[in-house]
C-alpha cells in the first residue's frame, strides 16, 4: 500500500531509494543513461578519525542499457518483500540485501541476452586534510571537534583481482583513539582496552555469475546472458593489512549459500515477519490521490517508511546515527560528509529508539543498549578519575567507545578541572544516560528478558544512579541539591533541574521492583528519599512546572526542560497524573517558550501524552509533510538541526503517533488517548508484559479488538468518546 514507485530515472544520488538489512545498506538509483548505481554503507565503517564513512560506490551498466528512448521504465520499492524492483522494457532487475548475510545482490533477467559490467568508483584517492568549504558547510564539521591537525582523508586500497572477483577496502593505518584517551586524562586506561580504530578495515568483494575481471576495478560478463547475478559481500574486520582483510572477505563470501532462490525466500520471510509484527494504517481523513495524498494517508506512509528505514540500519554492530543514518549522499562535498560527525549525541540518538518499544522491534534496540553497556567500565573509571567517587557519568556527546569528542572536552582547557568540559552546552548535561536506563527498563518490562535485566539493565542502573547519588551535596533537609547543574543545554547554571529530578522520581520506584541485592535496594531507597520535589512556578497566578528550582543564567538553547516531566519521564501524563496534576502539565505545555515543530523538538509527543488531540494532529501532519527539499524519496527528512535524512524529525513523529493510539503505564493500557475521531485506523502495537494489542477504529468505534494474552484484556481502557462497537 505504501510502496514507492517512480516512472522515470533519477539524475543523481538525491534521487535514490534506501535499501538495507540492518547493518549493510545502499542508496539505489538509476540514472538517465541507464546506469544502476549503488552507494554502499555499513554501521561500523569508521575510519581512524572516528568518521562513519561509506563503503564505496558501484556502478552497473548493461548492454543494451536499462533506459532506452520510448521504452517503459518503472522503479519500485517493494516494502513487504524488502527489495527494489526495476522494470526497464522487458528487463527485470531486483536489488536486495540479505538479512542473514552481509550481501548486496543484483538479479537481472531479460528475454534477450544482456551484457553487464560492475565498476567500483572510489573518491577517497589520496591523503588530504579535511579543509573544504562550501556555502555554510565546513568539511571539518563531519569530524566534529576532533583535533583539527589530525583529521585527514586516507585513500582506499584497491586489491589485485583474482580473475573472478574484484575487491577494495579502507584500512586504518592511524587512529585518534590513544590521543583521545590521553586528552581525556585517562592514560592509565589505555593498556586495558584495544584501540577500536587502528587497523579497522572495511570494504567489499564483488563476484558475478559468468563474470570476469577486466581490471582491478571492473567486473564484466564473459558473454551475454538472459540471467545475470551480481553479489557484493561487505565486511568490516580488524586486519594487519588489506591483503589479510581480503582473505577474510573471501572466506565470508564463500560462506554465503549459493542457492539464491532459497536465500531470497528467507529474505522475503524476514521482511514479511517484520511487517506482520506491527503496523499503523490510517484510513479516512479526507479525499486524496497518489500525487496529493490526504493527511491521513501521508501520515501513514511517513510512519511506515520510517519504520522501514529503522529496520534497514538498526541491527548492526553500532546504533543508528541520528544525523543521516546510513543514507547520507553527496549533496555537499562527498557521501562521507555528515554534519555533527561520527559521534553519538544522547539527546538525539535516543529519539529513533523510543518508537521501537511499541512496534515490538526489540532486536533493533539491542545495538544501542550494547554500545552503552560496553562503555560502562571506562565510564566508571573516568568518573573515579574525574570526580573521586563512584558511579558512571556518561558524556552527552561521545565517541562509540565512550569518551567525549576532543573539542567538546576542550582543545585548550586552561585551568578547567578534570571531567569538566570546555563546551558549556554539555558541561553538566548528564541526564541522557538516565533516559537510556529508563528505555532499558521499558525494554525489560516489555520483553521479560531476564538475561538482559541481569547483564545490562541492573549494572547500568546501579552505576548511573550511583553517580547522581554521590556527586552532589545534600541541603539542610538532607535532600540532594543539584548545584552546580544545568537544565539540558538551555540553562547552563541551574539548581535542581527538572529533567534530572523527574528522572529520579519516575525511575527509582520502578527500579525497586527489580530483583537486586539488599544493599542496592537500600541505596535506591535512600536516593529516592533524598530527591528534591519537582520544581514548580506560580507565574501568572497558575501553577506550572518549572525548568529548574532556580535559573542563574540566560537561555542558551531552544528546549523546554520543564516538559521532560511529561516525556520521557511520565510523572504528568494522561495515564499517570491526577486531574490537578494533568491540568498543571497542560498549562505548562501551552505556556512553553519554544513551540517550533521540527527536528528534535518534542512538542507532538508532549501533546499526545497529555491527551491534546486538537494540538497533536496538525503537528504530526506538519512533520509528515515537511520532507527534505531536493530529495526524491518521500521518507527522507531534514536537515533541520542535524543532517539528511534527519532521524530526530521523524523519530519524534513516530513516538507521537503511537502515543496518540496507546499509552502504557504499569498494568494500564490506555487506548486512543489523543486520536482524532475522524481518522479510521487499523493498528497492532505492543505493551509491557509481552502484550500485543490489535484493533480497528471505524467511525469512532473500536472493532475487532484483540489482546494477547487474553488475561491482559481487563487492563485495557478506551478513552471517550471512543467506544467498543456492539457485536
Amino acid at each position: 500500500m505504501y510502496d514507492v514507485i517512480w516512472d522515470s530515472p533519477s539524475a543523481d544520488s538525491l534521487g535514490s531509494m534506501p535499501l538495507g538489512n540492518g547493518d549493510v545498506a545502499a542508496n539505489v538509483w538509476v540514472e538517465p543513461a541507464g546506469d544502476l548505481v549503488l552507494l554502499l554503507s555499513k554501521t561500523d565503517a569508521y575510519d581512524g578519525f572516528a568518521r562513519l564513512l561509506k563503503i564505496g560506490r558501484v556502478r552497473i551498466q548493461t548492454d543494451p542499457p536499462l533506459v532506452l528512448p520510448g521504452a517503459a521504465f518503472k522503479k519500485s520499492l517493494k516494502l513487504r518483500d524488502g527489495h527494489i524492483e526495476i522494470e526497464a522494457g522487458a528487463t527485470r532487475v531486483r536489488v536486495w540485501i540479505d538479512p542473514h548475510h552481509p550481501v548486496v545482490q543484483v538479479d537481472m533477467q531479460s528475454p534477450q541476452p544482456v551484457s553487464a559490467k560492475a565498476s567500483v568508483e572510489i573518491w577517497r584517492t589520496k591523503t588530504r586534510m579535511l579543509d573544504r568549504v562550501e556555502g555554510n558547510e565546513k568539511e571539518t564539521h563531519s569530524s566534529w571537534d576532533n583535533f583539527p591537525d589530525s583529521c585527514k582523508v586516507h585513500p582506499d586500497t584497491v586489491l589485485p583481482h583474482d580473475g573472478g572477483s574484484i575487491a577494495w577496502c579502507h584500512h586504518n593505518t592511524e587512529s585518534i583513539w590513544e590521543r583521545n584517551m590521553r586528552h581525556m586524562e585517562l592514560e592509565e586506561e589505555i593498556p586495558k582496552h584495544r584501540d577500536p580504530l587502528l587497523h579497522r578495515t572495511f570494504g567489499a568483494v564483488i563476484r558475478g555469475e559468468g563474470m570476469r575481471a577486466q581490471s582491478d576495478l571492473v567486473l564484466a560478463s564473459a558473454e551475454p546472458s538472459t540471467d545475470q547475478r551480481i553479489r557484493i559481500t561487505v565486511l568490516t574486520d580488524f586486519a594487519d593489512s588489506p591483503a589479510d582483510w581480503r582473505k577474510a572477505a573471501d572466506v565470508l563470501a564463500a560462506r554465503t549459500p549459493a542457492d539464491h532462490t532459497a536465500r531470497f525466500a528467507a529474505h522475503r520471510d524476514w521482511w514479511h515477519a517484520f511487517w506482520e509484527r506491527s503496523w499503523i494504517a490510517i484510513g479516512h481523513g479526507a479525499s486524496g490521490t497518489a500525487a496529493e495524498p490526504c493527511d491521513a494517508q501521508m501520515v501513514s506512509q511517513a510512519y511506515t517508511l520510517q519504520r522501514y528505514i529503522n529496520a534497514c540500519a538498526g541491527r548492526g554492530k553500532l546504533p543508528i546515527k541520528f544525523n543521516g543514518t546510513l543514507f547520507t549522499v553527496d549533496e555537499v562535498f562527498d557521501p562521507d560528509y555528515r554534519r555533527w560527525g561520527g559521534a553519538y549525541w544522547l539527546q538525539n540518538t535516543r529519539l529513533p529508539y523510543w518508537s521501537m518499544l511499541y512496534s515490538g522491534d526489540y532486536e533493533l534496540m539491542r545495538p544501542l543498549f550494547r554500545m552503552y553497556r560496553e562503555q560502562l567500565p571506562l565510564r566508571v573509571a573516568a568518573t573515579k578519575s574525574y570526580f573521586g567517587h563512584g558511579g558512571a557519568q556518561y558524556p552527552e556527546t561521545a565517541h562509540f567507545w565512550g569518551n567525549y569528542v576532543d573539542g567538546n572536552y576542550g582543545l585548550d582547557r586552561g585551568d578547567l578541572p578534570k571531567g569538566i568540559t570546555q563546551n558549556q552546552f554539555i558541561r553538566r548535561h548528564w541526564v541522557g544516560i538516565i533516559e537510556i536506563v529508563g528505555m532499558m527498563l521499558d525494554y525489560y518490562e516489555a520483553t521479560g528478558d531476564t538475561v538482559f535485566r541481569d547483564d545490562t539493565l541492573i549494572p547500568m542502573a546501579v552505576e548511573t544512579f550511583r553517580f547522581y547519588d554521590q556527586h552532589w551535596q545534600r541541603d539542610e533537609e538532607g535532600r540532594i541539591r543539584y548545584e552546580p547543574a544545568q537544565s539540558l543545554e538551555t540553562y547552563w547554571e541551574s539548581v535542581d533541574p527538572t529533567p534530572d529530578v523527574a528522572a529520579m522520581r519516575y525511575l527509582i520506584p520502578r527500579l525497586l521492583t527489580l530483583p537486586v541485592s539488599d544493599a542496592v535496594r537500600a541505596e535506591w531507597k535512600r536516593q529516592l528519599a533524598d530527591q528534591p520535589e519537582i520544581p514548580m512556578t506560580g507565574e501568572g497566578g497558575e501553577t506550572r512546572i518549572a525548568a529548574a528550582r532556580e535559573i542563574k543564567s540566560r537561555m542558551r538553547n531552544f528546549e523546554n526542560p520543564e516538559l521532560y516531566a511529561v516525556f520521557p519521564f511520565h510523572l504528568f501524563t494522561l495515564a499517570t497524573a491526577t486531574e490537578d496534576r494533568l491540568q498543571t502539565a497542560i498549562r505548562t505545555f501551552h505556556a512553553r517558550r519554544h513551540k517550533v515543530n521540527m527536528g528534535w523538538q518534542q512538542g507532538p509527543i508532549w501533546a499526545a501524552m497529555l491527551g491534546l488531540t486538537d494540538e497533536v494532529r496538525p503537528m504530526v501532519v506538519e512533520r509528515a509533510r515537511d520532507k527534505a527539499k531536493g530529495y526524491r524519496f518521500p521518507g527522507f527528512y531534514g536537515p533541520n538541526y542535524d543532517w539528511t535524512p534527519d532521524q530526530d524529525q521523524i523519530g519524534v513523529f513516530q513516538i507521537a503517533l503511537q502515543r496518540m493510539l496507546m499509552q502504557c503505564e504499569g498494568d494500564r493500557i490506555l487506548l486512543l488517548p489523543a486520536w482524532p475521531e475522524e481518522w479510521d485506523v487499523h493498528f497492532k502495537l505492543y505493551a509491557p508484559r509481552q502484550t500485543m494489542v490489535q484493533a480497528q477504529v471505524k467511525d469512532g468505534k473500536v472493532v475487532d479488538l484483540k489482546v494477547h494474552p487474553e488475561s491482559r484484556r481487563g487492563d485495557v481502557e478506551i478513552r471517550k468518546p471512543f467506544v467498543i462497537a456492539e457485536p
